[in-house]
């Protein structure tokens, strides 16, 4: 038969070589300071050696008649063994011709340091200058794992088939089958950047072992508490980026970090991986005692330790995790802070709500509904987790609501949203009789949203600054549509009333001093002066607008320390709810854009201890928010400002619905008790007016005119009852209606509206006002456009006459004028002098306000158009 170890492995010629080269080793590292190189060179020769003893003691038991194990091998067995032994001889060798020419560098710096003076500080690292240090050491350590790979796979067979009295294999047998693929899995992945087809080959060779004998489990101990949900669906990329964290090689304890919103199923994910990977560890755990940690950490067997939910404020991750370099561990949290605790991969994972396909299948498989699945019931299920936002917990409940019987796919959606009525109205009942199971029925219906209101408690209940914040700016991003809710637009909430009221003092000042080179200045009635003197009052005697807290400059503070506390409040207090998964941060971390899952933002709106009065408050608040941080003309007339208020339609859409919505529960209350008190009718207000001011112009910007020119008309109409018609206010208001009359086609609507105003001006103020000339210019633009030329143009000489004097001829206004001149002369064939008109005036915009800015644009447009006239 034939005997794998009975000529030689080559292990004495190695074992020699092994001992000379640790010799001097020692003698390099003897002085009062080692090199640290050294130390490290010596262990792995060590290493080696110690490897090479087992190997010899093999060789040698073989020869002395120690066959026994042996003889009990088949054919195939041999084969195998033969294979492995022949590897083992060419990485013996290989070591031994590594070892010779380190040998002879040892010698020289040995002798270096006897014979030069050379201080021990600066010989620390003489060895790390050696060019040929670091790829030896490599070497060696490589072949030292592959060789340990090896001598696993001959003990595999060795003991393949020693078995215990009951006729299981031996506790040997059994250890040695689950370290030989563990060690495979280890020194794989550093093959990879090693070209050596030899490493490769040998590796080959024990993974056929591996192969060739029945595999057993590595696990002795599997302590989770609770298995996966036998429907468990999905979630396949995830699992496979976890197994690729931890298959990787690294030197010290893997962890990796599972964070996402509550009830993305975080812990589901964990225990499907621990499921998925049982055989892999020796033991895998959920953690309990101090002492349980230590223990794991003296385990040299591959454990894996699953840290469930560790989103408690007061809980430091640190010590939980055990000591030491071993083991794997996973984390999961709702805090995307505790990423920093990953050590392997992609460090962390964010869990998402589930795409589409996933959700689906998972809600109709945890109703238990029988397959092939009918088109109306998965259009059902489809909508149904679009409502639920793609979440898998919310989705388990919907379906156990559909199995046990309580509603059918196709009503599920009314089931939920009277269920959540009943659970409210329930909550707001004060009658102290209520019953425990009544209790229990709604806890089971909250059950989905029940970790978010202890999350939301814990916020309420502490006194800290941030915390409070927190709990308001999650009210008002409630009523904010659900996704893209800009920092920035909190922050100019803020700042913009101060700014505006910067710029009406400045236009009060500008406009007594352009008044006053008025040929023909006429002194405002005393109407006007009476009316102006009871804004002022009103102004002062407003209560404040409702804001939250972080948004109001409550010390007085100077423009840019309140932007600067503002942006820190905000950020603290965002902090908080990131921290809780009830927001999610942006992937970019320059991007200052938060979102919150479609579940949680419906879940702050409609808490059960939510009544409709604090609903119909914070709505308000939202809505206040939002008009606050839109600036009314002339003010925010950037490209970027523009660019930023067309990202806020969704936002005002959204409150402005949800408003609607309450005021009509509102009234609904109020019809109810209208027969017992006296209801008070709530009119349209000054605030509300001021709102819908500012709506129009996001309206209108984002090309949404019907309902700008509806909300222009309410707050127009709102206005000249308060003001009068003769008002600059009212004025402005008739001009920017007109302007969206024109955009919706209504021309001769908007003409009419201009004309009528033209008239106004003319009777209150006088021809040379600036604000009668402004009216002028707009009414000559209209005109323009129904083809009303020599009206238009003698409209536009006058208004440029006037506001040469007033303005100046290089001013934004009177260039507006220029360029619509140019526009009349234009239309009479004359192009040239409309090129020269409209090159005057994108020459003077484009110094004023830019080469991009819109008029400048417009400008620039009309100039190609009379060029191209000419020919040019």
């Amino acid at each position: 038969m034939y005997e794998p170890f009975a000529s030689s492995l080559g292990t004495a010629t190695l074992l020699k070589d092994l001992e000379d080269s640790q010799s001097l080793v020692g003698k390099y590292n003897d002085s009062p300071s080692p090199d640290p190189k050294g130390i490290e060179l010596l262990e792995q020769l060590k290493d080696l050696a110690a490897i090479t003893n087992l190997l010899d003691d093999l060789a040698t038991g073989e020869r002395r008649g120690s066959k026994t194990r042996w003889t009990s091998l088949s054919s195939s067995d041999h084969i195998h063994l033969g294979a492995i032994c022949a590897s083992i001889i060419t990485l013996i060798q290989e070591c031994s011709e590594f070892l010779d020419p380190l040998q002879s560098s040892l010698v020289d710096l040995v002798h270096e340091r006897a014979t030069v003076a050379v201080r021990f500080a600066s010989s620390d690292i003489l060895l790390e200058e050696q060019a040929w240090y670091e790829d030896v050491y490599q070497a060696l350590r490589l072949r030292t794992e592959v060789l340990q790979v090896l001598l696993a796979a001959v003990h595999v067979l060795q003991y393949k088939h020693e078995t215990d009295d009951d006729g299981n294999l031996s506790t040997k047998a059994q250890s040695y089958a689950t370290t030989l693929p563990y060690r495979i899995a280890l020194v794989t992945p550093k093959l990879q950047d090693v070209p050596a087809d030899h490493l490769e080959r040998a590796l080959a060779r024990a993974t056929a072992v591996k192969l060739h004998v029945p595999a057993a489990s590595l696990n002795k101990y599997f302590d989770v508490g609770r298995s996966v949900t036998s429907f468990y669906t999905g979630r396949d990329a995830q699992l496979d980026k976890i197994h690729a964290a931890f298959g990787e090689s690294y030197k010290g304890q893997k962890r990796f970090v599972i964070y996402g919103l509550g009830g993305s199923g975080k812990t589901e994910l964990a225990l499907k991986y621990a499921q998925d990977s049982q055989h892999d560890y020796w033991g895998i755990f959920f953690p309990n005692e101090k002492a349980a940690k230590n223990w794991l950490a003296t385990r040299a067997l591959p454990w894996l330790l699953i840290i469930d939910n560790v989103d408690d404020d007061q809980i430091q991750l640190e010590e939980l995790l055990p000591a030491g370099s071993k083991g794997c561990i996973l984390v999961t949290s709702r805090n995307p802070a505790h990423m920093s605790y990953g050590t392997v991969g992609d460090y962390a994972l964010e869990l998402l709500p589930m795409e589409k396909e996933e959700a689906k299948e998972l809600i109709l498989r945890a109703a238990y509904e029988p397959t092939p699945w009918t088109k109306t019931i998965t259009e059902s299920a489809n909508k149904i987790c679009h409502t639920l936002g793609y979440l898998p917990l919310a989705l388990v409940h919907a379906a156990k609501a559909i199995v046990s019987g309580l509603c059918v796919w196709g009503d599920y959606l009314n089931f939920f949203e009277l269920h959540a009525r009943l659970i409210r109205r329930r909550r707001h009942e004060r009658s102290r009789s209520r019953s425990a199971q009544r209790e229990d029925e709604d806890q089971s219906g909250m059950n989905v949203f029940s970790s978010y209101e202890i999350l939301y408690q814990s916020m309420e209940s502490s006194r800290e600054q941030r915390f409070q914040d927190a709990v308001e700016l999650l009210h008002v991003f409630s009523y904010f549509h659900h996704t893209d809710i800009q920092l920035e637009t909190l922050i100019q909430a803020a700042t913009n009333p101060t700014r505006e009221s910067r710029e009406l003092q400045k236009q009060e000042k500008e406009s007594k001093i352009l008044q006053q080179r008025s040929a023909n200045y006429k002194p405002v009635s005393w109407s006007t002066w009476l009316r102006d003197q009871t804004i002022r009052v009103v102004r002062y005697m407003d209560s404040p607008v409702p804001l939250p807290r972080v948004l109001k400059n409550t010390y007085g503070l100077d423009d840019d320390s309140f932007r600067g506390e503002v942006n820190l409040r905000l950020r603290r207090a965002l902090e908080v709810l990131i921290a809780r998964s009830l927001v999610t941060a942006p992937s970019n971390r320059v991007s200052a854009r938060y979102s919150i899952h479609p579940l949680v933002h419906r879940w702050v709106r409609e808490r059960p201890d939510m009544s409709i009065a604090q609903q119909a408050l914070w709505c308000q608040v939202a809505k206040t928010t939002l008009s606050s941080s839109i600036l009314l003309p002339p003010l925010g007339d950037t490209d970027k400002e523009r660019s930023m208020r067309r990202e806020l339609l969704e936002h005002i859409r959204h409150s402005r619905k949800h408003y609607k919505g309450i005021e009509n529960a509102l009234e609904t209350n109020r019809k109810a008790r209208s027969s017992v008190w006296p209801v008070i009718i709530r009119s349209y207000s000054r605030q509300q007016a001021n709102e819908e001011a500012r709506f129009s112009r996001v309206y209108s910007e984002s090309g949404e005119f019907e309902e700008a020119e509806r909300l222009q008309s309410q707050v127009r109409v709102f206005v000249i009852q308060f003001l009068g018609e003769e008002h600059p206010i009212s004025i402005k208001l008739t001009l920017l209606l007109a302007g969206t009359l024109f955009e919706l086609t209504r021309v001769a609507e908007a003409t009419a509206l201009q004309r009528h105003i033209y008239n106004v001006c003319i009777q209150s103020r006088n021809s040379d006002d600036p604000l009668t000339l402004m009216v002028m210019d707009k009414l000559g633009a209209a005109l323009c456009f129904t083809g009303r030329w020599a009206e238009a143009l003698t409209l536009h000489e006058r208004a440029m006459d006037g506001m040469s004097k007033i303005y100046g001829k290089e001013h934004v206004n009177t260039l507006k004028v220029v360029c619509n001149m140019g526009r009349i002369y234009y239309r009479y064939l004359e192009y040239e002098k409309a090129s020269e008109l409209h090159e005057k005036a994108w020459t003077g915009m484009k110094g004023l306000v830019g080469e991009t800015h819109f008029e400048t644009l417009i400008c620039l447009e009309e100039l190609a158009m009379s060029r191209i006239r000419l020919g040019e």
